[in-house]
C-alpha cells in the first residue's frame, strides 16, 4: 500500500511520533549540555570571579585606609581624629572579610594569601607608630614617612607586590578557565549542530510527506471548490486516493455533475417555459417554442406534427432544418416510419447509436440526414396522440436534454390543446356569425354592456385599491413626516437651546434674542406636527385608551395652570370655580387633559376682552365640565363645522387667529374614545359655552389599561438616590444617533454633568462599542440606516451581558401600537419625542436610569409616634413651610391664615437652619427643591434630638398611585397632595395641631 492510501489519521499519528522521538531526543542532548555549561560556570563564579571581587575590595580599603591616615595626621581638632580613626577600623575589618574570602576561595598556595595577610599587618603597625611620633614630630617629618622610601611606604609597597602575586595567579586560573570554557563550547555547539542537523533533516523529510499528502488534495479540493463557487458548474477534482480525501474528492465531482445537471435542467426548462408563454399564436410557435426547443436540446433538425380534424393523419405544422422532400404527412393508424413505435407505445422515443453508414428502414423526418440520435415526443391528450414532435441530433442528446424533454412532455401538450382548442373557437366564432348575423348583433350588444359593466367594475376597483394604497400611504407619509420634520425641528430647538446656554453675554442682547424667536417659533411648528399626528393616530386605529383613576379637580387645575399665562398676556381673566363635591372618575387623564386644554385655549384664542369661566358638575353616570367664555361666538350655521378637521368658525377668523382648525377636531374624537360628548351653545357678539361630559366609569372593557411607565431592573425603584459628581464621573453613556444636531445637543447636556459619553452613529457601530466596552446605558435612537434602534434593541437583549443595561429611547418616529408593545416587552426605561427636548426632564430621567435607588435592602426610616401639638395663647403656633415656588408659598400661607406664625424657607438647607432656630410646632415640606431635596432634609431633621418630635408633612405635586405610601415609608407624618385642596388640607391642619377653630375658612 503507498503511503498516500494511508488514512489521514494514521498518517499524522506516525508523523507525530517520529517528531515527538525527536524532540525527546535533543531534549536529552540539550539536558546534559546544560549540565556542563552549569558546571563550568559554577567553577568560574567561586573562584577567579569571587578572588578578583575580593582583591578589587581589598585595594579599595587599603587606598581608603591610606587617605583616612593622611587626613588622620591633618586633623586640627580631636573630634576629627575619632572620626578618622573611626572610619580606618572599619576599612580594616573590612579587608581582614576580604582576606578570609581569599583563603576561602582562592585556588593558589595558601602561602601567597598568608604572606599578604602578613604584610598587610605590618602596614598597619608601622602606621601606627608613625601616628604616635606625629604627636610630638613636625608634620614635614610625619608626611616623610609615607613617601616610597618611608616606613609605611615601604611597607605599603611590599603588601601590593604580594596582592599583584595573588591577581597574577587568578588571571592566569580565569584565563586556563575561559581556554576551556571555548574548548567546552566548541565541542557542544558541534555535537549540537550535528544531532539539529539530523532532527531537522528527518522532521523536514516527515512534514514534507505529510504536508504533501495533506496540502495537495486540500488546495486541489480547495481550487475547484472556489471555480464551482463562481459559477463553473464543469469543474472536477482530479484528486484520486483510497484515503479520506480521495472519498471527498469522489463525492464532490459526484455532487457537482448532479449540481450542473439540475442548474442545466432548470434553465432550460425556464427558457422552454417562457418560450411558451410568448408564443401566443399558431404562427409564432416556430420562433418561441419549437426554436428554443431546439436549442435547449442541441437539435439541428425539429418539426412539429399535428393531428388533423378527421383524427387520421399528422400533418406538419412547423419544422426548422428540415428539407422540402421530407416534409410529408404521416398516418395515425398504420405506426409506419419514425412515428410508428412512439404512436404504438405512447411513449417518447430516444434512438441512439445510428451507424453512419447504415440507413434506417423507414423513412425519417430528416430524409437523407443520418443524425446520430432521434427523439419522438407524442403529446397526448385523454390518451389519444395529439401531436407529434421530432428532434434530431448529429452529435447526440446529454442526460439534461433527455429529461427536459420527458418532464416538459406535459405542459406541451397543454400548449398545443390551448392552440387547438383557440382554433376551434375561433372556428366556430365564424361559423356561429356567417350562420346567424342578427344573433352575431344581439352578442355584439350584449358583449358591449358587458364590456361596460367590467369596465365600471374595473374603475370600481381600482378607485377601492386606491383608496386602500391612498391610506397606506398617507399612514406612511405621516409616519415618514414624524421622522423627517420633527428631527430637523428637534435640531433647531436643539441647537438653539445649546446657544442660547453657550452665548449668554457674549454676543449682543438683540441678537441674543433670536434665538428665543427661534426656539419659540420651533416649539409652535412641533406642536402643529404633534397635531396633525394626533388625528392621524385617532384614524388609523392606533390610538390607545389608559384607564386611571383620577380627581377632576386636579385635572381642571393642572389645565388652569397651563393656560393661564397665555389669558394672562391677552389680560382676559381664567377663572375655575372648584367643585369638592365631584366624585374621581376612572378614565384617560392624558385624553381628558388634551381634550380640556384644548377647548380652554380655544376659548382664549376666540376672547379679545372678558373671561373665560370653568364650572363642573356630576350626576349619578356622568361629570359635566362647561368652559363659558365672553369672545366673538360662533354663526348658527358654522356650529356643525367647528368640529371638522380643518375647519374654524369661518375664513376671516382663521385668518385673523391662526391655528390648523384640529384642536377641536382631536378634542371630539378623543371625548368619543373615552366615551363622552362636547356640546356647544353659542350667540354671535356674546361668546359660547363647551359642555364635555365624561362618564364616571367606562361603560365597556374594550380600553387597553395601564399607562407606558419606566422598567427599571429588579429589586430598584425609578427613585433616583442622592447623586454627586464624583459618582457621575466614569459612568459611559452610548449615545447611538445618526444626527449630528442631536449628538451634539446630548453632549451638551451630558458632558456638563460629568458622565462619559460614547457615540454610534448607526447600529453596526453600536455593536461594535458594546463589544470593545459595555456601557453604563444606552440613549437609543429608532430610525437609523441600515441596522436600526428596534433591532440594536433585540439584539442587546438576546445577550447575558447586555440584557439589563438600562435604555432611554430618543426617537422622532410615530411609535404605532405594535412597536410600543414591542418597547415594553424589551424594558426600555423610558420614551422621549424629539423636538422640545427639557434638558432638566432628559437630565433627571438619565439619573434615575444610571442611579436607582434600591429598594430591597431599604428600611421605612422609623419615626417617633407623636400627638397632635395643642397650642396655647402663652406659646403662638409657629408652622415652617419650606417651598420655593413663590406662587406656592403664597397659597399656603394665605390657606394658613389665622393659625399662627408661618415661617419661610426656600429650600432644604435652609429649612433645616429655620427649624433649628425657630424650633416650629409643625413643618410643611415641599419634595422637589433646589439643592437639597425634601426627602434629604426630613432625614437630616430626624437627626436632630431637638427637631426629631416635629411633625413634618410632606407638600407634593406627585400624585401617582403609591407616591403617599412612598412618601410615608421614607419617614413624613402626613401627606397633601398639590394641587392643595382646601377641605383636605383644614383637616391635616387640625389633625397635627388641634387648631379646629382656626384659620380663614373654619367652620362656625
Amino acid at each position: 500500500m503507498k503511503i498516500k492510501d494511508l488514512k489521514i489519521e494514521n498518517q499524522l499519528k506516525i508523523g507525530f511520533s517520529i517528531i515527538l522521538f525527536l524532540i525527546l531526543v535533543l531534549g536529552g542532548i540539550s539536558w546534559r549540555q546544560s549540565d556542563k555549561i552549569a558546571q563550568q560556570t559554577t567553577y568560574l563564579y567561586e573562584h577567579p570571579f569571587t578572588v578578583r571581587k575580593a582583591m578589587g575590595e581589598l585595594k579599595a580599603d587599603i587606598l581608603s585606609m591610606r587617605l583616612e591616615f593622611r587626613h588622620l595626621l591633618l586633623a586640627s581638632d580631636e573630634a576629627s581624629r575619632q572620626e578618622v580613626l573611626m572610619n580606618s577600623a572599619i576599612y580594616q575589618s573590612n579587608a581582614q572579610h576580604q582576606f578570609d574570602t581569599l583563603s576561602t576561595h582562592y585556588l593558589g598556595p595558601k602561602s601567597n594569601i598568608d604572606d599578604a595577610r602578613k604584610a598587610f599587618l605590618r602596614w598597619i603597625a608601622v602606621q601606627e607608630e608613625v601616628r604616635v611620633f606625629s604627636k610630638t614630630a613636625k608634620i614635614a617629618e610625619v608626611l616623610s614617612h609615607l613617601e616610597d622610601d618611608g616606613n609605611v611606604g615601604r611597607e605599603r609597597i611590599e603588601l601590593m607586590n604580594k596582592i599583584q602575586v595573588i591577581e597574577k595567579f587568578t588571571a592566569n586560573k580565569a584565563d586556563q578557565f575561559r581556554i576551556n570554557s571555548n574548548e567546552l563550547k566548541t565541542s557542544l555547539k558541534l555535537e549540537l549542530i550535528l544531532v539539529v542537523t539530523g532532527v531537522l533533516t528527518l522532521s523536514f523529510l516527515v512534514i514534507t510527506l505529510l504536508l504533501r499528502n495533506i496540502l495537495k488534495p486540500v488546495s486541489e479540493l480547495t481550487k475547484v471548490t472556489k471555480q464551482f463557487e463562481g459559477g463553473k458548474l464543469n469543474t472536477r477534482s482530479s484528486y484520486a486516493s483510497d484515503n479520506e480525501f480521495g472519498v471527498l474528492s469522489n463525492s464532490f465531482n459526484t455532487l457537482a455533475k448532479t449540481i450542473q445537471d439540475e442548474f442545466a435542467f432548470k434553465d432550460r426548462s425556464v427558457q422552454l417555459n417562457e418560450s411558451m408563454l410568448k408564443g401566443l399564436e399558431t404562427n409564432q410557435f416556430q420562433q418561441k417554442v419549437l426554436g428554443s426547443l431546439m436549442q435547449l436540446t442541441n437539435s439541428q433538425v425539429g418539426a412539429i406534427y399535428l393531428l388533423n380534424d378527421r383524427r387520421s393523419r399528422f400533418e406538419r405544422l412547423e419544422s426548422i432544418g428540415l428539407e422540402s422532400s421530407a416534409r410529408k404527412s404521416y398516418s395515425a393508424f398504420e405506426f409506419d416510419g419514425e412515428f410508428g413505435i412512439a404512436l404504438a407505445k405512447k411513449k417518447i422515443m430516444h434512438i441512439t447509436d445510428i451507424p453512419a453508414d447504415t440507413s434506417l428502414s423507414f423513412g425519417a423526418v430528416a430524409g437523407v440526414l443520418r443524425p446520430k440520435e432521434i427523439i419522438t415526443i407524442p403529446l397526448i391528450d385523454r390518451q389519444e396522440v395529439i401531436a407529434m414532435i421530432s428532434l434530431s441530433s448529429l452529435q447526440g442528446f446529454d442526460a439534461v436534454a433527455v429529461r427536459l424533454v420527458t418532464d416538459m412532455q406535459a405542459p406541451l401538450t397543454a400548449w398545443i390543446n390551448a392552440m387547438v382548442a383557440n382554433r376551434k373557437i375561433q372556428q366556430m366564432g365564424e361559423n356561429l356569425k356567417q350562420q346567424n348575423a342578427e344573433l352575431e348583433a344581439q352578442q355584439k350588444e350584449l358583449a358591449a354592456q358587458a364590456s361596460e359593466l367590467s369596465v365600471q367594475n374595473t374603475e370600481l376597483e381600482m378607485q377601492k385599491n386606491q383608496l386602500v394604497e391612498s391610506n397606506k400611504l398617507k399612514s406612511s407619509f405621516l409616519s415618514n413626516m414624524s421622522h423627517e420634520l420633527r428631527t430637523p425641528l428637534n435640531s433647531v430647538i436643539a441647537l438653539s437651546g445649546v446657544l442660547s446656554r453657550r452665548l449668554t453675554n457674549k454676543i449682543p442682547d438683540e441678537e441674543y434674542s433670536y434665538l428665543s424667536v427661534i426656539e419659540r417659533n420651533g416649539k409652535q411648528l412641533l406642536s402643529l406636527i404633534n397635531d396633525i399626528l394626533n388625528l392621524s393616530r385617532i384614524e388609523s386605529g392606533h390610538e390607545v385608551v389608559e384607564i386611571t383613576k383620577f380627581n377632576v379637580n386636579e385635572l381642571i387645575h393642572e389645565v388652569v395652570d397651563l393656560i393661564k399665562p397665555q389669558a394672562k398676556q391677552k389680560k382676559i381673566k381664567l377663572t375655575y370655580l372648584a367643585n369638592e363635591a365631584l366624585p374621581a372618575v376612572k378614565s384617560d387623564f392624558e385624553k381628558c387633559r388634551h381634550i380640556l386644554q384644548n377647548i380652554v385655549a380655544n376659548a382664549i384664542k376666540f376672547t379679545e376682552k372678558g373671561e373665560v369661566l370653568i364650572s363642573a358638575k356630576a350626576d349619578e353616570h356622568s361629570i359635566q365640565i362647561e368652559v363659558k367664555d365672553t369672545g366673538i361666538g360662533i354663526e348658527k350655521e358654522f356650529l356643525t363645522k367647528i368640529f371638522d378637521e380643518f375647519r374654524q368658525a369661518d375664513n376671516s377668523n382663521a385668518r385673523r387667529h391662526g391655528g390648523t382648525g384640529l384642536g377641536l377636531s382631536i378634542a371630539k374624537k378623543y371625548a368619543a374614545f373615552v366615551g363622552g360628548s362636547i356640546t356647544v351653545e353659542s350667540e354671535p357678539g356674546r361668546g359660547s359655552q363647551f359642555t364635555l361630559t365624561l362618564p364616571l366609569t367606562p361603560e365597556t372593557d374594550q380600553f387597553e389599561g395601564g399607562k407606558f411607565q419606566a422598567y427599571p431592573a429588579a429589586g430598584f425603584s425609578n427613585s433616583p438616590g442622592e447623586v454627586d459628581e464624583e459618582q457621575k464621573k466614569g459612568k459611559t453613556i452610548l449615545l447611538v444617533e445618526d444626527s449630528e444636531a442631536v449628538i451634539i445637543q446630548m453632549k451638551d447636556m451630558l458632558l456638563s454633568e460629568g458622565y462619559d459619553i460614547l457615540v454610534a452613529r448607526n447600529g453596526h457601530e453600536a455593536f461594535g462599542q458594546i463589544a470593545v466596552k459595555i456601557p453604563d446605558a444606552l440613549i437609543l435612537d429608532l430610525m437609523m440606516p441600515e441596522v436600526d434602534g428596534f433591532e440594536v434593541l433585540r439584539s442587546i437583549r438576546e445577550k447575558e451581558e447586555t440584557a439589563r443595561i438600562p435604555v432611554v429611547i430618543l426617537t422622532a418616529k410615530y411609535v404605532t401600537k405594535e412597536e410600543l408593545a414591542f418597547l415594553k416587552h424589551n424594558h426600555i426605561h423610558q420614551l422621549i419625542q424629539k423636538g422640545d427636548i427639557n434638558k432638566h426632564q432628559l437630565l433627571d430621567a438619565v439619573s434615575r436610569m444610571m442611579f436607582p435607588e434600591k429598594t430591597e435592602t431599604d428600611r421605612p426610616i422609623e419615626k417617633p409616634q407623636l400627638k397632635p401639638v395643642h397650642n396655647s395663647s402663652s406659646d403662638p403656633l409657629k408652622i415652617l413651610v419650606v417651598e420655593d415656588n413663590p406662587d406656592n408659598m403664597l397659597t399656603i400661607k394665605a390657606l394658613l391664615s389665622g393659625y399662627g406664625e408661618v415661617i419661610e424657607a426656600i429650600d432644604g438647607i435652609m429649612g433645616i437652619e429655620m427649624a433649628l432656630q425657630h424650633l416650629p410646632h409643625l413643618i410643611l415640606m415641599d419634595i422637589a427643591l433646589p439643592g437639597m431635596n425634601g426627602i434629604d432634609a426630613l432625614q437630616a431633621i430626624l437627626k436632630e434630638d431637638k427637631l426629631k418630635h416635629i411633625p413634618v408633612i410632606a407638600v407634593s405635586a406627585s400624585a401617582m398611585k403609591g407616591d403617599k405610601e412612598y412618601f410615608l415609608a421614607n419617614g413624613f407624618h402626613d401627606y397633601i397632595s398639590k394641587p392643595i385642596d382646601d377641605k383636605i388640607f383644614r383637616q391635616v391642619i387640625v389633625k397635627w395641631t388641634g387648631e379646629k377653630t382656626k384659620g380663614p375658612n373654619a367652620e362656625a
